[in-house]
């Protein structure tokens, strides 16, 4: 990997939490508090075009330049302060912003806050904090892989929204993992001393070879006891082929939380679209192999196969693709070569499993990440800008996200974040985005 693409992956992964031709509303939907109808696609639109981080106060002007879909974020640990006892302040909130973006005729999307756990869990539940191969507790994110109370919890708490909210009022749910949201393992950030070798397997659940509390859906660990870079295992020597071995464990155990999430869903009645989130590129093959050779020791970018960031690997592993979209989080994310490059008709052609070495230079994160959806049979697919954090935006910058849109075959466009249309971000105003959306719808 290049100095520049390594550097945007790098600055990527250490980031802060933030933040349809194939869908017609036919039916009337019940909004919350009010009865409201969800707005259909206007006639002739060809894209979604939204924003990350919406402002409920902006949603009348949003609308009426051009924006379809406002992004609503509710938190787990407001909505359940405590074990078994509900905010009605806050979920009179909630109500409150649901309405006022569709009044306003947005169509909404929601994370629904399984990232954002409240400290009771951690408190009285032990095991659902992620453990390291280092023996380190992570809290900032609750182990929705090993630990099937943490499981039980969650969809207690979803079940409780839906009761109360009604999932059926969203238009899209966003599905993850990690803090962020998205689908990788935990990240404390590219600069922590140890980012490189997080291995998020070591809890009780996730070593223990019988079912315990684990997640009947998580096969048992084949080798526990054993960790990253050891090279012997109860006295005898252990091989390349059984560090692969348990790290396709790990890996299989990271996307059957994505696909517990889409079951679980699919057992609420919701029907709309879920929206895997897929951060940055991951890593090519060429990587995953350096690491197993090293035993999933320290190797070139082995941070990011502890992060099980393998999308060639795990987006095949979602079972269910029905109204499933794979969102690349990475548009305008500054990698590629030219930068920010798009898809190509000829795309089709690589190989995933074996990608030339021009792909891995040159095609730009979301490109990369597009061909695997392609590959893995996703019809839908959806994209976010990477953010300022990510990759500074400039002029031109929204244009140069929407021919990636295009060229991608993407549905859509999330625009991160709100507050850039408002704040002098270069490129990201208001009119910058309603003059893109005009010249693609």
């Amino acid at each position: 990997m290049n100095p520049a693409r390594r550097e945007a992956v790098l600055r990527w992964f250490g980031r802060a939490v933030r933040h349809r031709k194939q869908l017609v509303m036919i039916v009337a939907v019940l909004l919350v508090a009010a009865c409201v109808r969800v707005p259909a696609h206007e006639e002739g639109a060809t894209y979604y075009f939204g924003t990350l981080q919406s402002m409920p106060g902006k949603a009348r002007v949003e609308r009426g330049k051009g924006i379809q879909v406002a992004e609503m974020q509710i938190s787990w640990d407001r909505y359940e302060p405590e074990e078994g006892k509900y905010s009605s302040a806050y979920l009179a909130s909630v109500r409150q912003q649901l309405h006022r973006f569709q009044r306003a005729g947005l169509l909404v999307e929601v994370n629904l806050g399984l990232n954002r756990a409240p400290g009771w869990l951690y408190e009285r539940y032990p095991d659902a904090a992620y453990v390291n191969q280092h023996a380190q507790r992570f809290t900032e994110a609750p182990n929705m892989v090993f630990s099937q109370t943490v499981r039980d919890k969650a969809q207690r708490y979803l079940h409780q929204l839906d009761r109360v909210v009604g999932l059926e009022n969203f238009w899209a749910v966003r599905v993850g993992v990690s803090a962020s949201g998205e689908f990788t393992y935990p990240s404390v950030g590219p600069d922590h001393p140890e980012a490189a070798t997080n291995y998020w397997a070591f809890d009780r659940n996730a070593q223990s070879r019988a079912p315990a509390a684990r997640p009947a859906t998580v096969t048992a660990n084949p080798f526990p006891g054993w960790k990253p870079g050891q090279r012997t295992y109860q006295g005898k020597a252990f091989t390349e082929g059984q560090a692969g071995e348990w790290y396709a464990w790990y890996l299989r155990a990271l996307s059957d939380t994505v696909n517990w999430q889409i079951g679980y869903y699919r057992s609420l009645g919701y029907d709309g679209f879920l929206k895997v989130l897929v951060p940055g590129m991951g890593y090519y093959p060429p990587t995953y192999r350096r690491a197993v050779s090293s035993y999933l020791g320290e190797s070139a970018d082995s941070w990011l196969v502890a992060l099980g960031a393998g999308f060639y690997r795990t987006l095949g592993q979602i079972r269910d693709r029905r109204n499933v979209q794979i969102v690349p989080t990475s548009l305008v994310d500054g990698t590629g070569e030219p930068r920010n490059n798009g898809c190509a008709p000829g795309d089709h052609q690589v190989d995933v499993l074996a990608p030339s070495r021009q792909v891995q230079a040159h095609w730009s994160s979301m490109r990369w990440i597009s061909r695997i959806a392609r590959h893995y049979g996703f019809a839908v697919l959806n994209g976010e800008s990477a953010g300022t954090h990510v990759s500074p935006y400039y002029p031109g910058v929204m244009a140069d996200a929407a021919h990636q849109m295009k060229s991608c075959g993407l549905q859509g466009l999330m625009w991160a974040f709100a507050r850039n249309l408002y704040d002098g971000t270069p490129g990201s105003s208001l009119a910058d985005y309603s003059a893109v959306m005009s010249r693609y719808n």
